[in-house]
């Protein structure tokens, strides 16, 4: 069965309304239950909205469940979130860049890999 980021939060947040029914499920099921590389791109995103420890949830997250797709990318991702102050789609860029100039006006980029800024191209 395909967990979605309200299952996983609600194992996870302490105070979380669905929390006993999801408890239920994973007890039940939770050889049957997996979710995607997209589930913890979510969770990044709901952890750097609720100021959470990013890295956190979504380590806590895929350590629940099997996960399809790039774990690692994402919980590096998180690192960048929580020690850089990263908005977590800035993050996920930066670690697909693998190493790349990124292409930009986003001046986040500068504390961690060159950047061309797209507001000084025609100032050249």
């Amino acid at each position: 069965m395909y967990v979605e980021a309200d299952f996983l939060l609600a194992l996870i947040k302490d105070d979380d309304w669905l929390g006993e029914a999801a408890e239920e499920v994973y007890t039940t099921h939770r050889e049957d239950l997996w979710t995607s590389q997209l589930t913890l791109i979510e969770l990044l995103l709901v952890a750097y909205r609720e100021d959470r420890d990013a890295e956190r949830v979504v380590t806590n997250a895929a350590a629940l469940v099997e996960v399809d797709g790039d774990v690692e990318t994402v919980v590096t991702a998180a690192t960048y979130v929580d020690d850089y102050g990263f908005t977590p789609f800035d993050a996920l860029h930066y670690i697909e860049s693998d190493g790349e100039t990124i292409v930009s006006s986003d001046d986040t980029y500068d504390q961690v890999t060159s950047r061309l800024d797209l507001r000084t191209v025609l100032e050249e």
